[in-house]
């Protein structure tokens, strides 16, 4: 779902700009990233569709103003540094990011939190598979496409893809997650891109390159 090209219609006398012009169309991606040095194992960036609606951190902060009250949820969002959500959907809407429902368009969550002492001690690469969806709790309801494992300097993690259904009835999903722990296990980047299995199989472009353009640059530390 690349952003559409826009169509220059130009008078006769401006053809002779055309070579100036021609460098000035539309970006085709826009790209996200976490501020350089506030990271545990280096800044992350990644590249999203340029059509695709993005949110301001105030947006998403008050999108989550319910989740305060929550007694797990909040100690979450109190270590939560940096957060971005991107929604493809015609209306953009953080209901479709955060919410419960299958989105029928691509949408993409990414965060980078420290963890606390207890779940430092005990989180492993292979316990991040139960971080979005409880694949071990689910077991046969839920379909793993990709398991793999993923490194990227001293930062090392798991890319997972699977697909289940919210209710029998529903539409199956796709949840697109790549998670990974820093060095001492201190902190937790994690993107998720999520949308119904049908959805997910028609933007498989975009979305393997959102995913694939994820970088931790642990030589911009600060």
């Amino acid at each position: 779902m690349s952003a559409a090209a826009r169509v220059l219609v130009r008078p006769l006398a401006a053809v002779a700009a055309v070579g100036l012009l021609a460098g000035c169309a539309a970006p085709e991606y826009r790209y996200a990233a976490d501020k350089p040095g506030t990271a545990s194992a280096g800044p992350v960036y990644f590249k999203v569709p340029e059509a695709w609606g993005t949110f301001t951190p105030a947006q998403i902060t008050a999108a989550q103003k319910g989740w305060a009250n929550d007694a797990t949820a909040k100690p979450l969002l109190d270590a939560t540094v940096w957060q971005e959500a991107f929604d493809a959907a015609g209306t953009p809407s953080l209901t479709h990011v955060l919410g419960s429902q299958t989105p029928e368009a691509p949408t993409v969550y990414a965060s980078l939190r420290t963890l606390y002492q207890a779940e430092s001690d005990a989180v492993t690469t292979d316990s991040l598979k139960d971080l979005v969806v409880p694949v071990s709790r689910l077991g046969d309801q839920v379909t793993v496409q990709t398991s793999e494992p993923v490194k990227q300097g001293t930062a090392t993690g798991l890319h997972l893809v699977v697909s289940f259904r919210q209710t029998p009835s529903a539409p199956p999903e796709t949840v697109d997650e790549t998670a990974y722990l820093s060095q001492g296990n201190d902190a937790l980047y994690l993107l998720v891109v999520r949308c119904s299995t049908a959805c997910y199989e028609r933007n498989r472009a975009d979305i393997d390159t959102v995913t694939s353009s994820y970088t931790i640059q642990e030589g911009s530390r600060g």
